[in-house]
């Protein structure tokens, strides 16, 4: 793929994330892609990778999911997140968690791109932060 696919495929990828539509999002992604987070571990094949997403947008309707300009080398592209939500009346995230909290964190991301789309996404970002500062993890003071 040429720089400028790349280019496009991304600009797509983020307007689906500001569209919050989980099934445009995940059109991004090959039908047998992958997608790996410490939330997530392995989902394989865009029907899971769609409940991936499905089930952050749940937790966090006002869900922003933002990057900075990406690295790309050949099919390859990293960049550099953020995550801002607020945690839904459900209150559901990963345990209960208090509903109304605003969360927020960084996070890298690495793509494999193909005329497909998105053939693996890896994401790296604190988990366990993430869930404390959600409220649905709790930490006792030392």
């Amino acid at each position: 793929m040429t720089r400028s696919e790349i280019e496009t495929l991304l600009e797509r990828h983020r307007a689906a994330f500001a569209s919050r539509d989980p099934d445009r999002i995940a059109a991004n992604h090959a039908e047998l892609g992958t997608f790996e987070s410490p939330a997530a571990g392995l989902a394989t094949g865009r029907a899971r990778i769609t409940e991936v997403y499905e089930y952050w947008l749940s937790a966090f309707p006002d869900m922003e999911f933002t990057w900075e300009t990406p690295l790309i080398d050949a099919n390859r592209v990293s960049f550099i997140w953020r995550f801002r939500g607020t945690l839904a009346a459900a209150g559901k995230f990963f345990g209960e968690a208090k509903p109304g909290t605003r969360v927020e964190f960084l996070g890298a991301a690495e793509y494999a791109i193909s005329p497909a789309g998105i053939e693996s996404a890896r994401h790296v970002f604190d988990f366990t932060g993430a869930l404390v500062n959600a409220g649905a993890l709790k930490v006792k003071p030392s």
